[in-house]
């Protein structure tokens, strides 16, 4: 009681306090301590407060610091980059170099040419000028375009005809398309380097374009050196049409006499079979056989003249092997002993083999080709599967230089092996079926070593016309 008064008289002591204050100093005298504690913690809470608050404004300007440099260093990343791509375009650095490509053509001195002198349009383009001296080509032109020619080992005039500012070019009387026009400047004319590419077999041309490299060299001959280099025979892919030499139709029956050295008179059906049409067909890219088309009547060609033996022996069908045999037994007559066949009959899956086999090896030997571009080159000297005309049992590779890797497999043309063929293959009832010029119509490259059988009639008639089989057939066609 007395305590409860003497807190009654507490409360009732006038004090200058709020109501608030005098609330929180009535506490009893032994709880005063713990309220000191809390005004200090309420102290501190401020200054840690105060301490946050200023960590984290310097965070942020730190941060915004931070972005305005990167900011400043992309932005002068950019404008670097804009400047260097404008002075590549103008071909120039910044200081003031040329960007220039180096031109090599065998046999002249390598020459630098401004980038913007070689490329319009993302085009590369050559000065046709250096590719006619490296091949000795003839020129001759006037104010609407410039004409280049030379004349083949057979006597033929080829000519190349370009109009200045067009696209169109004639190339022996073939007008065809170029991928850019050509550009004529100081009396020259400047072409797309694809277009010799295409068009000009027996000429390479490479841009490399990492060092900026573009090289002009010709093919080789085996036997070429440095000092005496021997290159092979120039071919345009387009080549001059040939003069028809119309078969008379009351001649038509005839064929010369023959006589040979050797007794083929056992060989005589065959050479000359009765049914003289019967070995007629006609196989290419657009007359293509089944997968499963095969001679029922195939047999192995002596093994004298053969490469291979076993179940590699060249096959053919009956009566073109005994004609074959025919034909190197009488060669054997003039010296010639060393002729063999490589590879007669072929069936689908071996061509397939094959053809797949040159693309890789395209593909390989230039990385930078897709698959069908390598398949592009492959198809001027290997037949797609289903359409080569081995698999008709009717055709032989045949030559020479076998196993000689000093030599190539084209030098039979020159051999006098070859010119004997060439001269006599019909009286056995063959031709050569890729003759050179034709390459078009064939679709192929010439090839000195692929001989086929039709038959001595056919045979003679073709080697008098100067037609491919092709041209042959539609003349036949035409007729009847």
């Amino acid at each position: 009681m007395n305590q409860k008064k003497r807190s009654t008289s507490a409360d009732r002591s006038p004090r200058p306090d709020s109501q608030s204050n005098r609330l929180r100093n009535t506490a009893p005298s032994g709880h005063t301590a713990p309220v000191k504690r809390r005004r200090q913690d309420d102290g501190r809470d401020v200054e840690r407060l105060a301490l946050r608050r200023k960590y984290q404004q310097e965070k942020r300007e730190a941060r915004r610091a931070s972005l305005i440099a990167f900011l400043s260093v992309l932005l002068v990343l950019c404008v670097s980059a804009v400047v260097s791509v404008y002075l590549i375009t103008r071909g120039k650095s910044e200081t003031g170099i040329v960007d220039v490509i180096k031109l090599q053509v065998e046999g002249s001195p390598t020459v630098q040419i401004k980038v913007e002198d070689v490329i319009n349009d993302n085009i590369l383009y050559i000065d046709f000028k250096s590719v006619a001296t490296l091949c000795g080509f003839r020129v001759t032109g006037d104010a609407s375009g410039v004409e280049y020619s030379f004349t083949s080992s057979s006597g033929v005039i080829n000519t190349i005809c370009f109009v200045y500012g067009s696209d169109k070019v004639t190339v022996n009387g073939h007008e065809i398309s170029m991928p850019g026009k050509a550009l004529a400047s100081d009396g020259e004319v400047s072409v797309p380097v694809d277009f010799i590419r295409e068009n000009i077999i027996g000429l390479q041309v490479e841009y490399d374009e990492e060092k900026k490299t573009l090289s002009v060299t010709r093919e080789k001959m085996t036997g070429s050196t440095p000092d005496n280099p021997k290159y092979e025979e120039l071919l345009l892919r387009y080549q001059p049409e040939t003069p028809l030499n119309p078969i008379d139709p009351g001649k038509q029956d005839e064929i010369p006499a023959i006589s040979f050295r050797a007794d083929l008179s056992e060989y005589e059906q065959y050479m000359n079979p009765e049914d003289r049409d019967a070995f007629l067909l006609l196989v290419n890219k657009a007359n293509p056989v089944s997968v499963d088309y095969a001679p029922d009547d195939l047999e192995y060609i002596p093994q004298k003249y053969a490469v291979y033996s076993g179940e590699y022996q060249a096959r053919m069908r009956a009566i073109a092997a005994k004609a074959l045999t025919a034909m190197l037994t009488e060669a054997e007559e003039y010296g010639i002993t060393d002729v063999k066949s490589t590879l007669a009959y072929r069936n689908y899956w071996t061509q397939n083999y094959l053809f797949v086999t040159y693309i890789e090896e395209e593909m390989q030997k230039n990385p930078s080709l897709t698959k069908e571009q390598a398949q592009k080159i492959v198809e001027t000297y290997c037949a797609p599967p289903g359409t080569s005309e081995h698999q008709t049992g009717l055709c032989a590779d045949m030559h020479n230089v076998y196993g000689r890797p000093d030599l190539e497999l084209e030098d039979f043309e020159h051999t006098e092996a070859y010119e004997w063929l060439r001269d006599n293959c019909w009286k056995f009832g063959f031709i050569i079926r890729f003759p050179r010029g034709k390459e078009d119509i064939t679709g192929y490259q010439f090839e000195c070593w692929h001989f086929r059988f039709v038959g001595r009639y056919h045979a003679y008639k073709i080697q008098e016309s100067g037609l491919c089989l092709e041209e042959y057939l539609e003349m036949l066609a035409s007729e009847n």
